[in-house]
């Protein structure tokens, strides 16, 4: 790797050290909350996926797609996307059923198939964990100027644009 290079990776991992720590990535729960890292972000993909099928109006969505007749399709599809072990998913969906913040129902356009969904508590439980995640996100923000928070802003977009981020 030419050196260019190996300066870029050592730069990215420190970033990502710099950042983890500075909003207490490695800390055992997000948030203050009962998840970890994995486990709110599954609970967040889960609702912003459930409004999208809600809201698509035009055939099955994603989740109903992916929830046919048990949680594994489902599972391999969302850990693929995640990135994460899909038995891991799928224990935490467990979890998450048990809990009552999930549910599955027969998709009443074909009884085969299954719809994944947050419940009134899990959605209120992923309200409460965004809530959360944005005071201290405004927190962490607060003492920049306009001038600042527009270049955070921009530097934000063109890391995301340069990494490929859809």
């Amino acid at each position: 790797m030419p050196a260019e290079r190996n300066a870029l990776v050592a730069e990215i991992r420190g970033f990502n050290r710099f950042y983890t720590r500075l909003i207490g990535l490695l800390d055992q729960t997000l948030a203050h909350s009962a998840y970890t890292l994995g486990e709110a972000r599954l609970l967040f993909e889960l609702g912003l996926r459930s409004h999208a099928a809600a809201n698509s109006g035009g055939g099955a969505g994603f989740l109903a797609r992916a929830f046919h007749l048990d949680l594994g399709p489902a599972a391999a599809e969302i850990s693929a996307e995640l990135r994460l072990d899909p038995a891991h998913v799928i224990r935490v969906l467990r979890r998450f059923a048990a809990a009552g913040l999930t549910e599955i129902r027969t998709d009443p356009t074909d009884r085969r198939r299954r719809i994944l969904s947050l419940t009134a508590r899990g959605s209120a439980e992923l309200a409460r964990l965004q809530a959360s995640a944005d005071r201290d996100l405004a927190r962490l923000t607060a003492g920049l100027a306009d001038e600042a928070a527009a270049e955070l802003s921009d530097a934000l977009k063109r890391v995301m644009r340069l990494l490929g981020e859809k």
